[in-house]
Order: structure tokens, then C-alpha cells, then sequence
């Protein structure tokens, strides 16, 4: 019987490459590269500029990882590293918009489309996966990387408010607003599909 090969932890890595293992750093950069070009074009809009953010990233992975005392906290630092790079390119192409107030967003008690009954063909569409995407892309940056981070990536809010440099409850605020607007953008889209709830077919 073939025994299954023991997944080396980060934080073993970390200190491994601390210590000038290349077999560790190109593991590290195997295991991180898809995730941190995820959250770069999330938040830039921009394929070119996130494979450059990516290379960016790992250059100060590279030149600053002895600075991280805490080897457990190497992602949360590494997204936190690729959110500030995000914002840089923003800011010195001028597209950053954080704003401090959204549009209004109507409560989910309003929101009254049953999606439930809805068939898979629908929910797991191209065009609904299209929809969602555009909705993510429309929020504040910050918004956005705290729901790309929490629903995409899979991160605890502990490991997103050290991230983002921010308190746990800033991060359920914007984590429950960037829904509520996800949530918005496919009840519009879906309500051409669905019976209002209470409604007759």
C-alpha cells in the first residue's frame, strides 16, 4: 500500500526558505501563484497588471520574508503584500475609487425571488457566472477584496482583518454589504427566471 505524502505546512516552508531553501520557495510560489494573481485581477481589472503584481509579489516574498516573525501568519501577510501592490498600480493609474458610502442597497427582506426552484442550468450559467463576475468587479476595492478574499479564496475574517489591516467588525460590515450588492446584481438578473415568493406560477 502506497503511502500518501505528507503536505509540508507553510510556516515549515517559510522557515525553510528563511534558511535559503529554493526547494521550498518554489513551493511556496506553486502553491500561491493562482491565489495571488486571483486577488491582484480582482482587484485591478487588469490581466497584464496582475501577472506583473504576481512577479512583484514573489520579488518581496524573496527580499522581505525574513521580516515576517511569525511563520503561521505567512498568508495573511502574503495577501496583505499583494493588496498593497493592488492599490499602488490604482493609485498610479488613478483608478482608486474606495468610496466610503455605496449606492443604496436595497434589505434583503426586499429581495423576493425564490432562486430555490431554479434549475441548475440557469443557476450554473455562463451568463449568471458572466453577471456575478461583473458585480464583483463593480465594487470599492476594498470592498471587493474583502469578498474575494472571505468567498473565493476562503479566508477566516481573523485572517482577512490582519490582511487588510482592518477590525473584524469593518470586515463583516464590508463583507455583508459586498453581498447584499452581489445578491442584488443576480436577483435583477434572475427575477426574469423566478415567481416572486407567495406568487402564483
Amino acid at each position: 500500500m502506497v503511502k500518501s505524502k505528507k503536505v509540508i505546512s507553510d510556516a515549515t516552508l517559510v522557515q525553510r526558505i528563511k534558511l535559503g531553501d529554493s526547494t521550498s520557495l518554489e513551493e511556496i510560489v506553486r502553491r500561491y501563484s493562482d491565489k495571488v494573481y486571483s486577488l491582484a485581477y480582482h482587484l485591478t481589472r487588469d490581466t497584464s497588471a496582475a501577472e506583473e503584481i504576481m512577479q512583484e509579489v514573489f520579488v518581496t516574498l524573496i527580499s522581505k520574508i525574513s521580516s515576517l516573525e511569525k511563520n503561521s501568519y505567512f498568508a495573511t501577510w502574503l495577501y496583505r503584500v499583494t493588496t498593497n501592490a493592488s492599490y499602488g498600480f490604482l493609485r498610479k493609474e488613478k483608478k482608486f475609487t474606495d468610496k466610503a458610502h455605496v449606492e443604496h442597497i436595497e434589505d434583503e427582506q426586499t429581495l423576493s425571488y425564490d432562486w430555490s426552484s431554479l434549475p441548475d442550468d440557469i443557476l450554473l450559467s455562463e451568463e449568471s457566472s458572466t453577471i456575478l463576475h461583473k458585480a464583483i468587479d463593480s465594487l470599492p476595492e476594498t470592498m471587493r477584496a474583502v469578498v474575494v478574499m472571505k468567498d473565493v479564496e476562503g479566508l477566516k475574517n481573523e485572517e482577512i482583518a490582519q490582511a487588510m489591516d482592518l477590525s473584524i467588525p469593518a470586515v463583516k460590515s464590508r463583507l455583508h454589504r459586498g453581498r447584499l450588492i452581489l445578491r442584488q446584481a443576480l436577483s435583477d438578473y434572475y427575477s426574469k427566471y423566478a415567481q416572486p415568493e407567495g406568487g402564483s406560477a
